[in-house]
């Protein structure tokens, strides 16, 4: 293998694929800039400052169930004597839902100085005559809120108990902000029928983060992603000046591929990973907005026309660097053809790595892929790319040992 002389044509056709590559580029960058103000704006209206109460955002389609701090006495660490068994103090609460099917967020946020002490919950339904159902049970250390689903609906209200335990000894008495904010959404029934979107994961996620990690990532990958462009607007720029002056530049162009490649095409990749996941999750920012508005209820695929082209062509600018390789004109041995094979597929797999592992990681929470011959056909380059970063230097550090 050597390198090898690239001429016009070839230079012609890496400038279409680059200039292709920015227009979609610049199609997402409005795609991802959008989405966050509409993300934002269904903040402002559901759970704006003026729908705070602590740390709970309660909208128009949220109601506040239940909200007390429980008090917990003092659990001395020392060692008890074999005959002595302390009970855990437990302490109870009742409330009452009325959203249909019953679907409501448990927040436990114990307060300073103890804010990391574990704790365990169960919570039962009342089913009337026939006294109290089965109960669910969360536990968890610190901060936590989880979200509870009964299929079964009930005449009117929901009654509910529950019950919540310390699991951590403490020698001093401590107290938990316990709530319970009960979904009056109308179109419950269709979040719940929505195959792309968790209803409570991405309630829950956005409890966690407030507004969800999933607008950081969104915005970090907006800004990568103009940072990014730019450096594409640099390299097509010194590219076709010096096509169109010069109709050459061959070796300007085996630069610019491999410099391109390490400074946008393998981080391009990133982001683009990065918005899809972040909009496009069961969890995401498009599902957390379907907690609010039914608009985004619907489905809406991520690899649509303008994001497929954009890793289409993001893909291809990647893998130029196969420009670079030629073969002497003379015959090769079938080992030699085989050497030459791996290496041009081991590379291949290292410049498409960021896509195949989001594929193979990722692929059933934002592009819900179910078939098990795309992780086949995508877990090969995966795993030769990553073996190449990883096996390769380690290979070369012990030889020059030997």
């Amino acid at each position: 293998l050597r390198s090898r002389r690239v001429k016009a044509p070839v230079v012609l056709m890496w400038l279409f694929v680059q200039i292709a590559a920015l227009v979609f580029q610049v199609c997402m960058l409005q795609e991802i800039s959008d989405n966050l103000t509409a993300f934002q704006a269904v903040m402002d209206e559901n759970c704006g400052p003026q729908h705070q109460r602590g740390n709970a955002c309660l909208g128009p389609t949220w109601n506040l169930s239940y909200s007390a701090e429980l008090a917990f006495p003092a659990v001395e660490s020392q060692e008890q004597p074999e005959f002595d068994f302390v009970i855990p103090a437990d302490r109870t609460f009742a409330f009452e839902t009325r959203s249909s099917p019953p679907t409501f967020l448990v927040g436990v946020e114990p307060l300073h100085p103890y804010a990391g002490i574990g704790w365990k919950m169960e919570i039962a339904k009342h089913n009337g005559a026939y006294g109290v159902g089965p109960p669910m049970h969360f536990r968890g250390h610190g901060e936590k809120y989880a979200v509870k689903t009964e299929r079964s609906t009930c005449p009117g209200m929901c009654s509910w108990s529950g019950s919540m335990t310390l699991t951590s000894k403490l020698p001093q008495a401590s107290s938990v902000h316990v709530y319970v904010v009960d979904s009056m959404i109308k179109h419950l029934e269709d979040i719940h029928r929505q195959a792309q979107c968790s209803f409570e994961s991405s309630w829950q996620n956005f409890s966690e983060r407030h507004n969800g990690q999933h607008h950081q990532v969104l915005f970090n990958a907006w800004r990568f992603t103009a940072f990014f462009l730019f450096v594409q607007l640099v390299c097509v720029g010194l590219m076709a000046r010096r096509f169109v002056y010069f109709v050459e530049g061959g070796k300007l162009l085996s630069r610019l591929i491999v410099v391109k490649f390490i400074a946008q095409d393998w981080p391009q990749q990133l982001c683009i990973v990065a918005y899809l996941y972040g909009w496009y999750a069961q969890n995401g920012l498009r599902c957390q907005m379907c907690l609010f508005h039914p608009d985004h209820c619907d489905d809406e695929y991520p690899l649509h026309w303008s994001n497929f082209m954009l890793c289409f062509f993001t893909l291809l600018s990647a893998c130029s660097n196969q420009l670079l390789m030629s073969i002497h004109a003379r015959k090769y041995g079938e080992d030699e053809e085989m050497f030459h094979c791996c290496v041009r597929f081991g590379l291949l797999s290292v410049s498409t790595l960021p896509f195949s592992t989001a594929l193979c990681c990722l692929g059933s929470s934002f592009l819900h892929i179910q078939s098990v011959m795309v992780y086949l056909v995508v877990g090969a380059p995966c795993i030769v790319g990553w073996a190449s970063l990883v096996c390769l230097p380690m290979v070369t550090i012990c030889d020059e040992d030997v």
